[in-house]
This record gives structure tokens, C-alpha cells and sequence, in this order.
């Protein structure tokens, strides 16, 4: 494709029409770009079974002219993206919908009921969260925030406690770990999975708690370090001056992400991510590249007409008509 081409096209891609963008946007700013991004979830959610362990994270960027926030949970072994609920800084936490818990919890949906263990951050892990995840057969564990509900006031600061400690609080089948992992700062980890703790042999003496939790975290945001889109075209989906264009871009990051994930699963294939994502590319350009290099169809054969033929009529003599006997 030309340079030139590819430059007219990304000036002019929208997402939606002008004439249903100002009352949709109204409500909901992430609007212009919702019909595109919520058919991607939708075969996310749709395309994969995770495993017994997935996590909720967070993932944001700076584009020049929003914050973008997206909430996310991927399946801990595979990295596979699951479900992914967008945000646009700022938001009203009013909002009932928009609360982190709330948004936690519509993200594992589509997943309760079977068991799972849900890890979370310290941005939606809430002792009510957790009652709700119990309820549908799912345990939590979370970080909890040093000024959060779930801590009590004689545990938000320690600065007596023994460097490499353990405290352990019990509320009916949640469990608080109070870790002192360095000298300033305390580890606090909430867990409807473990009713009793096990502290390490080691010199750190880690609970088992704070050892799940840390190996049962994501990270998005180095996930997509090596960027799709980067990588194909050369774009930062950062530097975009229309922030609905890098949140395609994003879903395209993400895209990848989950096509590597089925690739490798179904095919039991070893290939590194980038090269994967070159390939792809190249397969997916391929059928225009076809399209355009074909000659033209030929036009139809011009079909001739048949010119009908006029019968003669005749008519009646009178003597007002002073037409011909018969008329052509």
C-alpha cells in the first residue's frame, strides 16, 4: 500500500457515524469507538476457557487528549486476555457501575460458579467483593490498600513490628496476612482461599499467601510492551492526537496477544511473539493485496434491443374525422 494511502486512511477512520455520535456521547464518552470494542469482547469472552487461576488488572495510557483506563482480567498461566471494560479519565464515582468492586465483579462474570480463584489488586479488593465472589463459588485474593476498610485501625501502622513478621487476621471465611516485607512498608493480603496461612523456612519467612498473590499477577502493561502496532506500522498507539484511533490500537495489542495465546495452544507450535505478529500481518494484508493486483472484470455484453414492430389499426370512416383511413 502506498504511504500515501495508508496516511489518507488513518486521517479519515472513525468508528461511528456523526449523525448518532452527539447523543450517544452524551452519556457515554467511550461511545464513538463502543460498537467495535464491545464485538472484540465479546469474542474474547467467547473464544477461551481459562484455567483454575485468573487475575484483574489494570492497564492505562496517556494519549494526547485522554487518560485512557481499561480493567481487565486474563487468565494467569496463558496470558490470554478475557474481558476488558474501558474507562475515560475522568470518571464519576457516583456511579454505581463505575465503583471497582462493581467493575471487578462484572469482569469475572462470565467465570463464576466453577471454582476459580480470582486475584486482584488493591484497587478493587474489598471485603464485600470477596462475600460476593464466596457466594457464586469463587475465592479471592487481593492486596488490600494501607488505608482500606478491611485493615484495622491497630494494623495500619506498625512501626514497632519485627522486620520480616507475620500477623494473621480471621473474619469468618476471609483471612487478612500482615506481612512486614521491608522495614517501611507492610504486605497486606486478603484470601477467602486459604483459612489457615503457612509461613516460609526461609530467611524472608513469606506467607503462603503473599506467595500466591505475587505469582498470580499479570502484568498488562509489559505484556504490551512489544506493541502490535509499533512493531507493523510503526505507530505508537500513545501518539495518536484522536484518542478513539490508540484505543484501536490497543485492541489490536490486545488482539495479538489472544491470537498468540490460541495460535501456540492449538497448533503446539513454538514461535516468538514478534515474528508471530509479522506473519500476521503479512496474512492478513495478503487477500487485498490479491484484490488489487487482479485485472478488472470484464464489463457485461451490451445486449440489443428489439425494436417492436406497430400494427396498423383501423378505423371507422366518419364524416367530422379527417384523419386517413388508417393511422401507423
Amino acid at each position: 500500500m502506498p504511504v500515501d494511502r495508508f496516511t489518507e486512511i488513518m486521517r479519515y477512520l472513525r468508528f461511528d457515524t456523526r449523525e448518532i455520535r452527539r447523543p450517544r456521547t452524551n452519556s457515554n464518552k467511550f461511545a464513538v469507538v463502543s460498537e467495535v470494542w464491545n464485538a472484540f469482547v465479546r469474542n474474547c469472552v467467547a473464544c477461551y476457557k481459562p484455567g483454575l487461576n485468573i487475575t484483574v488488572e489494570e492497564q492505562r495510557f496517556l494519549t494526547s487528549g485522554e487518560v485512557i483506563k481499561f480493567s481487565l482480567t486474563a487468565d494467569v498461566d496463558s496470558k490470554y486476555v478475557l474481558n476488558v471494560i474501558p474507562h475515560v479519565v475522568p470518571y464519576s464515582w457516583e456511579d454505581e457501575s463505575q465503583k471497582p468492586e462493581n467493575v471487578a465483579l462484572k469482569l469475572v462474570e462470565p467465570y463464576l460458579g466453577a471454582g476459580r480463584n480470582v486475584t486482584t489488586d488493591k484497587f478493587c479488593t474489598s471485603l464485600p467483593l470477596a462475600n460476593k465472589l464466596i457466594a457464586n463459588n469463587t475465592n479471592l485474593v487481593g492486596a488490600v490498600s494501607h488505608c482500606g476498610r478491611e485493615l484495622p485501625p491497630v494494623m495500619r501502622n506498625q512501626t514497632q513490628t519485627k522486620l520480616y513478621s507475620t500477623t494473621v487476621l480471621k473474619h469468618d471465611k476471609a483471612t487478612l496476612t500482615v506481612y512486614r516485607s521491608n522495614p517501611r512498608k507492610n504486605v497486606c493480603i486478603l484470601s477467602t482461599m486459604h483459612p489457615t496461612v503457612a509461613i516460609g523456612s526461609d530467611r524472608t519467612r513469606e506467607p503462603e499467601t503473599v506467595t500466591f498473590y505475587n505469582s498470580n499477577r499479570v502484568d498488562v502493561n509489559r505484556m504490551t510492551r512489544e506493541r502490535t502496532v509499533e512493531v507493523v506500522t510503526g505507530l505508537e498507539k500513545g501518539g495518536s492526537h484522536r484518542w478513539p484511533l490508540a484505543v484501536f490500537f490497543n485492541l489490536l495489542d490486545l488482539a495479538a496477544i489472544n491470537a498468540y495465546v490460541l495460535f501456540t495452544q492449538c497448533t503446539a507450535k513454538t514461535v516468538s511473539r514478534r515474528d508471530f505478529v509479522m506473519d500476521l500481518a503479512f496474512e492478513l494484508r495478503e487477500k487485498h493485496m490479491r484484490a488489487s493486483a487482479a485485472p478488472p472484470p470484464p464489463l457485461p455484453p451490451i445486449q440489443d434491443t428489439v425494436c417492436e414492430t406497430k400494427t396498423r389499426s383501423k378505423v371507422r370512416r366518419s364524416t367530422r374525422n379527417k384523419a386517413p383511413e388508417s393511422c401507423g
